[in-house]
């Protein structure tokens, strides 16, 4: 069995049950109509087009273009409609985006797959109902009324569809619900609510003429390939600074391992608190490149194999500052100069560089404080050696409660046993 949590289990096959349990009931006996085909034809071939190119906009929620046309199916043709478009192209995307989890695990891939369509199928059909019970009707729109209503549907599907996939989340890796939800909620929020133009766009061109709907392939490119330039901007820009801050390791090994590794341990440590994704995302960030700074250290104070004057020490206690301003003009790390600024603060106020104390330094500042002055006591360092794991911890709980967060160093020491 795939690495879910029994839980998780009971919830991803209770989507699955309920999906095809509605898809079902909706479809028994259904007729159709040679519009009815047509349009069902059309948008189906959009919905996979769009599918096939799906973007992730943040750890465990991907989107596309499709959400467009699942709710142009349901403004045109209530819930039904909107079913047979999932089933028509969804699920074969699924089937193919999903294909690699067939060759390593089959009962993954099922499992997988069966989730991402049942939750759609149970999105579109709560949208529809939604729809039937406040009296919508097919285009074309006449009032105000039949625009807001249009509007709400799209609103009732996106939280349904974040509220099911927050579920799973929360199930399969611990996530706080709630947490995962608004991230989902308020990511792309504006290319997300262009969408839901887009859709009452698909609905009134139908009413047109069905054929007009293939028109809509353009501006719905548009915002996919918005949504795929955008987010591959900001991976692309991660990349650049991570290498930049590996120019340090040619003059510091140690900087350069140390970062990398700082992060693995700082994001253990903010799985463990059950921080957002984001969250946790943010501070893997922000370790990757938080001695990038040091890269205005002269190699004399860098690499001194002695104690540092007190001189040499003002200079090397700038580095934080130095990072904090090389990064605070990118909009893909505004998030991220607090942590990098306030790494070296102390608990108990004695740090630098602007002397904060307790909990007024940032909680990711904290988190790879812990993690970097471990990751320092275990290396050896050009003035001494590394100290052996049980002198690192008792060095360790003599720092709690003076430089580093003593509960954070009791969670670390926790993980670490």
């Amino acid at each position: 069995m795939p690495n879910f949590p029994k839980k998780a289990w009971f919830y991803i096959v209770g989507i699955i049950v309920l999906g095809a349990g509605l898809a079902v009931w909706q479809l028994w006996g259904l007729e159709f109509s040679r519009p009815f085909l047509l349009a069902w034809a059309i948008l189906a071939v959009l919905d996979l087009l769009c599918e096939l190119y799906e973007i992730e906009l943040i750890p465990g929620h991907a989107a596309s273009a499709a959400i467009a046309v699942c709710v142009g199916g349901i403004l045109i043709g209530g819930p039904k409609l909107g079913i047979l478009v999932v089933l028509a192209s969804s699920l074969l995307a699924e089937l193919y985006l999903r294909r690699k989890f067939w060759r390593v695990d089959p009962l993954r891939y099922i499992a997988v797959a069966g989730f991402n369509v049942s939750q759609l199928l149970i999105s579109v059909a709560i949208s529809g109902f939604v729809l039937q019970g406040l009296g919508g009707k097919p285009p074309p729109y006449e009032t105000i009324v039949d625009f807001l209503r249009a509007g709400l549907v799209f609103i009732v599907y996106i939280t349904s569809n974040a509220a099911i996939v927050s579920g799973a989340v929360h199930f399969s890796r611990g996530v706080n619900y709630w947490t995962h939800l608004k991230e989902i909620l308020q990511a792309r929020y504006v290319q997300i609510l262009s969408l839901g133009i887009l859709a009452i766009l698909i609905a009134l061109i139908y009413a047109l003429s069905p054929w007009y709907m293939i028109l809509m392939l353009s501006p719905l490119f548009i915002v996919q390939i918005s949504l795929r330039e955008h987010m591959k901007l900001q991976r692309q820009a991660h990349l650049a600074f991570e290498k930049i801050a590996k120019i340090v390791s040619s003059r510091d090994p140690y900087t350069g391992i140390h970062s990398e590794e700082v992060a693995e341990l700082a994001v253990k440590l903010a799985k463990v608190l059950n921080l957002p994704e984001k969250e946790i995302a943010r501070i893997d960030t922000a370790a990757r490149v938080h001695d990038l700074g040091k890269i205005a250290v002269p190699d004399a104070i860098l690499l001194k194999p002695g104690p540092l004057t007190e001189e040499e020490w003002k200079v090397m206690k700038q580095h934080p500052v130095v990072s904090a301003e090389i990064l605070s003009g990118l909009e893909i790390y505004k998030d991220c100069v607090d942590i990098i600024r306030h790494e070296h603060e102390h608990w108990d106020g004695s740090g630098y560089p602007d002397g904060l104390k307790g909990e007024e330094i940032p909680l990711g500042s904290r988190i790879i404080a812990v993690a970097d002055v471990w990751h320092a006591l275990i290396s050896d360092r050009p003035y001494r050696k590394a100290y052996t794991k049980e002198e690192a911890r008792k060095i360790m709980k003599e720092m709690a409660g003076k430089v580093l967060d003593p509960k954070l160093v009791e969670i670390f020491l926790q993980i670490l046993e």
